[in-house]
């Protein structure tokens, strides 16, 4: 098997690891904007994004649109899409190591990429994280081979480099990051280069000038306090684990202090390439967020983690020149072994964040509810199962429903209390309602007490996760 087959055959085993398993943890919070977006007819999709928001994620949410249209809008459909990018972006970096020179280390930084926690998690995210990798991963590729071919390469940088802005705005900082890497390589291609970039810039302007106008919804980032040593040092490519983030800064110390063998194992343009990938989108990220408006969050540079797998690769290999190989073989096997409870934890029920029991609370109601019965969530409880698991409320009265999503022009619909709409409750006999698993009886709920107003009564209770789907019924 040639390079480029090995390059490949590991890319798949990625897709394989990264697909295994992902469509256990049910849907959260942010699935289900993707879900609600792509289940809407391309036309429909269109006109929502540019009007309202995620106009940044069109591109990514047409992609999977299609796909889903083929392979179904199940978890294991539309993770296993992220999964394919995982894959992509695994084999991708394969052939930029390859195209370096050093081929094993290449295949060494592809293995730890797709093993890297912050990469396994992306194949569970029906998110376009993943793809921002590997299309990343697609421009570093074509950027090695026009600075040694030129002419249509520098075309093709363009076109790709367009799709990659078009996905994920911030991936636009790989201009800066590029633009480093040849000026410190090759500054006879610093022209060329500039012109695919301005090139992509333009023909994504609409894209980027949406974006920009719809920034407040990200206005979150902010709040939630983005730098902290857990958020800088550890979650960009540990996630959730500590003992990964911890083991990681101590090969890349032992890289540091061990210089010289780190830089005759990989070579200038490999530390180089990757310094750039990982270091100016996070510069840039950073500066934008502490002067312009918040941008950084840990999972945003995920486009940038092939580039620190290439730095990681590096400095593990600067340990093999030590009394033997087997010093070198030991840590990659503890990478490993360190990063295995994360990857199980990412592929239980309730993993994403908040513990989401969205499938639970879906699967509940269709349980134990019968065409013509009404459904009602409390206050703050996840409205976000209706579009997650649509068919497990089929024949279901949306009883506070107002204006639905997308006209509502957010993720999100316009609902009001039960007490200003009690005319729905004529003809209904019995209504599910949703409140919080934990100190919240049935009776508790204000909707509850309207419910009880108009003579019903409730008579069962089955808990979930986090919630308790409670029955009312009047006779």
């Amino acid at each position: 098997m040639g390079a480029v087959g090995r390059a490949w055959s590991l890319g798949g085993a990625a897709a394989i690891l990264s697909f295994a398993f992902s469509w256990v943890p049910s849907y959260w919070a942010d699935e289900v904007a993707t879900m609600r977006a792509t289940m809407l007819p391309p036309a429909e999709l269109l006109r929502f994004t540019t009007t309202h928001v995620d106009a940044g994620h069109t591109v990514y949410y047409l992609a999977l649109h299609y796909w889903a249209s083929v392979f179904g809008f199940g978890e294991a459909s539309t993770r296993g899409f992220s999964a394919v990018g995982v894959g992509v972006a695994t084999a991708l970096l394969a052939l930029i190591g390859q195209r370096l020179g050093r081929p094993r280390l290449a295949l060494l930084a592809a293995a730890l990429f797709a093993l890297m926690p912050r990469m396994t998690w992306a194949g569970t995210e029906a998110r376009s994280y993943a793809w921002t990798a590997a299309l990343a991963a697609a421009v570093w590729l074509i950027l090695l081979i026009a600075l040694e071919r030129g002419g249509w390469w520098w075309v093709l940088l363009g076109v790709v480099a367009t799709f990659s802005v078009a996905v994920f705005l911030t991936t636009s900082t790989l201009l800066a990051a590029q633009l480093a890497y040849v000026l410190l390589r090759r500054r006879r291609a610093a022209l060329p280069l500039l012109a695919a970039w301005l090139a992509a810039l333009a023909a994504a302007s609409p894209v980027l000038y949406l974006g920009w106008s719809q920034r407040a919804q990200v206005s979150w980032i902010g709040a939630n306090g983005a730098f902290t040593p857990w958020t800088v040092l550890v979650e960009p490519w540990g996630e959730t684990s500590w003992a990964y983030g911890l083991a990681v800064w101590l090969v890349l110390i032992v890289g540091a202090v061990r210089w010289r063998e780190t830089l005759r194992r990989a070579c200038p343009d490999w530390l180089l390439l990757a310094g750039a990938w990982v270091v100016v989108p996070f510069v840039i990220t950073v500066g934008l967020s502490l002067i312009v408006t918040p941008l950084f969050t840990a999972r945003y540079l995920t486009f940038a983690m092939p580039g620190f797998a290439m730095l990681l690769s590096a400095a593990l290999a600067s340990l093999v020149s030590l009394r033997t190989r087997r010093v070198a073989a030991a840590v990659a096997v503890a990478l490993v072994l360190i990063a295995i409870p994360t990857y199980i934890g990412q592929r239980m029920p309730f993993a994403k964040p908040r513990e989401s029991d969205l499938r639970l609370v879906a699967q509940t109601v269709h349980d134990h509810s019968r065409p013509g019965d009404a459904i009602l969530f409390a206050p703050g409880r996840p409205r976000e199962a209706l579009y997650a698991y649509p068919q497990d409320f089929d024949g279901l009265v949306d009883l506070a429903l107002k204006t639905p999503f997308p006209a509502s022009g957010k993720f999100s619909d316009d609902t009001v209390p039960l007490s200003k709409r009690t005319e729905r409750l004529a003809g209904i006999r019995s209504v599910l309602l949703v409140i919080p698993r934990h100190g919240t009886p049935c009776t508790q709920p204000r909707d509850a007490a309207t419910l009880r107003a108009h003579g019903y009564i409730p008579v069962a209770r089955w808990p979930t996760h986090r919630e308790v789907v409670c029955r009312f019924t009047r006779d």
